[in-house]
C-alpha cells in the first residue's frame, strides 16, 4: 500500500511541473472560458490506485467532489467555493456537518509583508543554477469528436535537467500522449480581491533560473483522454498515469448543490466536522463508565474505551526540507508520513506554507493543534541499493561507503500551534538493505514517536 501511496503522490509532483511549463506558454486564441452551468467528471488511475473527481460550476460558485480508495477505505471529500460570499465550505456527508472558512482578503501591504517575512535577508539569498526545460510537441493530425468538441491527438516529450549548482536537482523526462480540446473552466475569485497562497522561493532564499526551449504547438489544451509516463534520471519509468474524462455536460444544475445541504449542522472545527467526539462527550462517557465500574460486581469489568473515545488530534505536516544532495521526492515522503499518522489515529493534514509564520497561520485556519517539521538530514546509499520505487534519482555527492547498507535519517520537531517551543524534538533513522526500506523505517519511527508524544499530551 505504501508503494501505491508514493506513486500516487508522484502524480502531484509531475502535475505541478507540467503546470509550471504550461503557465510559461501562450494560451491558444480559440480557448475561451466556459460559460453557464458546467459539470465535468475525471477518472485517474495510477498503479491500481483510482481517483474520481467531479467539478460543477454555477455562476460564481463551484462544487468539487473527490472519491478515492486508500488501504481499503473509501475517502470522499466535498468542497464548495462561493466567490460571491467570499467563503469556502467543507461538507461531511457521514457526520451531516459543514465547516465554513472565510476567504482572506488582500490589502496594499500584504505582499510586502509576505515578501519580507520569510526569515531570509535579501543579502543572504543564494543564487541557484539553471534548470533547462525542453518541450517537444507533435500534432499527429488525427481528429475525433468527443463530448461535442473536436479533439486533437498530440504527443509531448518534456525534458528537465538541472545544472550542478541548482537548488533543486531535477533530472527527468515526462511523456504525454492524449486527445485535447480548447476548453478552460474554473472560478477565479482573485478578481474580487482574494489572495490564494502561492509557492514562494525555496527556504533559505535559493532560486533557480528556468530556461525553456519549445518546439511544436505551445499548449496542449484540456485533456479528455491522456496517458502520462515519467522517467527517472536513469531512463527507467517511475510511473504511468491514465486520465479520462467520463462526463462533460452543460445541463442546468440545482442551486442547492452549491450551498449548505438542508438539515446539516455547523461544525466549529475540523475535528467536529470529521465526526470525532468532543471533549465534553468523552468526559461524560468516562464518568459514566467510572461510575458503572465502581458499582459493578467483581465479575464485570468496564470496557476499555480509551482508544475509541479519544479525539483525533490534528497535526499539520509541513513540506519536508531536504538537506542532502540526493534527488528525492520529499512530497512523496510527506504523503507516506501523513498516511502512517492517520493510520495511527492522528488526524494529519498537509500544510503548504513555506515559512514558520505562514505555517502557524495556516495551521490555525485548519484547526491544527500541532505543526510537524521534518528535515531529510542523511541519505546514505549502498552501491547496490534499490531506489525508492523509482522516486530516488541517482544521488550526487551521497556517501556510498562499502557498508552494504542504505541509511536514512530524519530530524523532526513537533510544535504546538500556539507556541515556538517544541513539544518533541528528535531524530528517526533507518538502516536497511535498500533505500526504500531505510526511508520507510525512518518514516515509521518518526510517526511512532509523534503518535506517542501526542497521545501523552
Amino acid at each position: 500500500m505504501r508503494t501505491r501511496l508514493l506513486l500516487f503522490a508522484a502524480i502531484a509532483c509531475a502535475a505541478l511541473a507540467l503546470a509550471a511549463i504550461s503557465s510559461a506558454q501562450k494560451r491558444p486564441e480559440a480557448e475561451k472560458p466556459i460559460t453557464g452551468d458546467f459539470r465535468i467528471t475525471v477518472r485517474t488511475t495510477t498503479s491500481g490506485q483510482t481517483t474520481q473527481s467531479t467539478t460543477m460550476i454555477k455562476g460564481a460558485r463551484e462544487r468539487s467532489e473527490t472519491n478515492m480508495v486508500v488501504g481499503g477505505m473509501n475517502i470522499s471529500q466535498i468542497n464548495i467555493t462561493q466567490c460571491d460570499l467570499r467563503r469556502t465550505i467543507q461538507i461531511n456527508d457521514t457526520s451531516k456537518k459543514y465547516l465554513i472558512t472565510p476567504m482572506e482578503m488582500t490589502d496594499g501591504t500584504s505582499s510586502a509583508a509576505q515578501g519580507s517575512g520569510d526569515g531570509t535577508a535579501a543579502g543572504s539569498a543564494r543564487r541557484g543554477g539553471v534548470v533547462t526545460v525542453t518541450v517537444n510537441t507533435i500534432d499527429t493530425g488525427e481528429r475525433r469528436e468527443m463530448f461535442g468538441f473536436t479533439a486533437r491527438h498530440l504527443k509531448r516529450t518534456t525534458m528537465m535537467q538541472s545544472s550542478p549548482d541548482a537548488c533543486q536537482q531535477q533530472q527527468m523526462k515526462i511523456e504525454t500522449d492524449g486527445w485535447y480540446i480548447n476548453l478552460e473552466y474554473g472560478l477565479n475569485c482573485e478578481s474580487e480581491g482574494s489572495s490564494r497562497p502561492g509557492r514562494r522561493s525555496v527556504p533559505g532564499g535559493c532560486q533557480d533560473r528556468y530556461d525553456y526551449k519549445t518546439t511544436g504547438p505551445a499548449r496542449l489544451g484540456y485533456p479528455l483522454l491522456e496517458t502520462t509516463t515519467m522517467y527517472g534520471p536513469e531512463g527507467r519509468p517511475m510511473y504511468t498515469s491514465n486520465r479520462e474524462v467520463i462526463d462533460l455536460s452543460r445541463q442546468t444544475l440545482d442551486a442547492a448543490l452549491f450551498d449548505v445541504p438542508a438539515g446539516y449542522t455547523a461544525a466549529s472545527n475540523s475535528q467536529e466536522l470529521s465526526g470525532a467526539p468532543s471533549m465534553a462527550d468523552m468526559m461524560a462517557t468516562s464518568g459514566q463508565q467510572s461510575g458503572a465500574a465502581s458499582h459493578g460486581t467483581g465479575d464485570s469489568a468496564a470496557p476499555n474505551t480509551t482508544s475509541s473515545a479519544r479525539a483525533r488530534v490534528r497535526v499539520g505536516v509541513v513540506e519536508f526540507n531536504n538537506k542532502t544532495k540526493a534527488q528525492v521526492s520529499g512530497e512523496s515522503m510527506r504523503e507516506q508520513l501523513i498516511a502512517t499518522l492517520n493510520g495511527n489515529g492522528i488526524d494529519a493534514v498537509a500544510l503548504n506554507a513555506t515559512s514558520p509564520n505562514e505555517a502557524a497561520i495556516e495551521a490555525r485556519a485548519k484547526s491544527c493543534s500541532y505543526i510537524l517539521y521534518t528535515d531529510i538530514s542523511m541519505l546514505k546509499t549502498a552501491s547496490a541499493a534499490k531506489k525508492l520505487g523509482g522516486l530516488f534519482g541517482k544521488a550526487t555527492g551521497v556517501d556510498t561507503g562499502g557498508a552494504g547498507k542504505s541509511e536514512a535519517r530524519l530530524d523532526f520537531r513537533l510544535l504546538p500551534t500556539e507556541s515556538s517551543s517544541p513539544a518533541l524534538q528528535s531524530s528517526a533513522a533507518g538502516k536497511e538493505d535498500s533505500q526504500e526500506a531505510s526511508v520507510n523505517a525512518a518514516l515509521q519511527s518518526e510517526a511512532a514517536a509523534v503518535t506517542a508524544a501526542v497521545n501523552k499530551m
